[in-house]
């Protein structure tokens, strides 16, 4: 009598977000109320949706919930660039 095989299953597989086309760009008026999935967001942003959504869900960045899902408002994508921009130093004029 031999042991009862262990069976494995393929690891399972999340379907890729879906992404809306045409989607109006964060800085135009059309797209300073748009509300975009972190996901759609991401073309904009420097993080990976899924970046995002682990920073909303950390409450790191402002968002919208809608009572199901959350979203970004093209006005929040362009704070979120703001707030990473990284400035040039300027050494400060010396007082003679």
């Amino acid at each position: 009598m031999t042991a009862p095989q262990a069976t494995t299953s393929a690891p399972r597989k999340r379907p890729a977000p879906k992404i809306r086309e045409d989607l109006p760009a964060p800085n135009t008026p059309e797209g300073e109320l748009f509300h975009y999935t972190p996901h759609e967001a991401a073309q904009w942003t420097p993080f990976s949706g899924r970046k995002l959504m682990e920073m909303i869900r950390l409450r790191e960045i402002e968002y919208v919930f809608n009572g199901r899902d959350n979203y970004l408002t093209g006005r929040q994508i362009a704070a979120l660039n703001e707030h990473f921009v990284v400035k040039p130093f300027s050494k400060p004029a010396r007082a003679a």
